[in-house]
């Protein structure tokens, strides 16, 4: 089946900040959708209640990480065949309201990450049970075989309910952005003191000291999201989740395509 609902929680260590409130109707809807259609019936859109973002707001930017091999596997992830953002029509819009009220200041928003197959979550946990050295890019401090013990990788994680988003904030035009020593280097963003996926103490949203503007930027980001509805996960900077998602108790599996 192109989708997969998963009800309840999947063994493991769940990701933080996730939501516990259900949607009975929406989640029957979708169940009875992905029992009844083919697979050809996704072939051109994304399943019930779920959207690709450039259809809702085609000026946020997207750097799909996970998509290539600009990442911490360094390689492409299960389940990401194209380069897209994919989210529930409900946070897709929220999302595009952060875009307007931004782009009055020269700003749009950059999404690393967005809907995430359930496959994509298990390939990342399979790959830290290879263990290795940390990484200084990635995980400076931490060893691979510790990174979810130390709960920068979740067994579980909300991204797959399809309403979390990774992203930061960017100038339109103008200089380039400072190159973090972790995480992206690469992703032309403000300053956030890190890069995206900098798993280190660094990153949590309150760090303190930050370098230059960073935290300011950070703040920023913080508020513009929360006005929109979303809330954020306090040890990622970069890491957001609709309040008021659709899918609050379901996971989902169908892979991340192009048109």
């Amino acid at each position: 089946m192109p989708i997969s609902p998963l009800e309840g929680e999947m063994p493991g260590r769940a990701e933080r900040g996730a939501s516990h409130r259900p949607l009975w109707g929406a989640f029957f809807a979708a169940l009875a959708l992905a029992i009844a259609s083919p697979l050809s019936a996704y072939a051109d859109a994304p399943p019930f209640g779920f959207v690709r973002l450039a259809d809702v707001d085609a000026t946020i930017r997207q750097d799909i990480r996970y998509a290539g091999n600009k990442n911490f596997l360094r390689r492409q992830v299960d389940g990401y065949e194209a380069p897209v953002c994919i989210l529930t029509r409900q946070a897709a819009k929220a999302l595009s309201s952060v875009q307007k009220a931004i782009a009055q200041k020269g700003q749009t928003l950059v999404v690393f990450d967005c809907y995430r197959p359930a496959r994509a979550v298990a390939d990342m946990v399979e790959w830290t049970r290879s263990g290795g050295p940390p990484d200084p890019q990635w995980y400076p401090s931490v060893k691979r075989g510790d990174l979810i013990a130390k709960g920068y990788i979740g067994e579980l994680s909300n991204h797959s309910r399809g309403s979390t988003v990774d992203l930061a904030i960017a100038p339109v035009a103008g200089a380039a952005a400072p190159r973090p020593a972790c995480g992206a280097p690469d992703a032309d963003t403000l300053d956030f003191g890190t890069g995206f996926d900098c798993f280190d103490q660094a990153s949590e949203t309150a760090h303190h000291p930050l370098p230059g503007n960073a935290a300011a930027n950070r703040k920023r980001l913080v508020e513009a999201m929360r006005a929109a509805g979303f809330r954020n996960y306090a040890r990622e900077w970069w890491h957001f989740t609709l309040t008021e998602e659709p899918f609050p108790k379901q996971r989902f599996d169908f892979p991340v395509t192009a048109p």
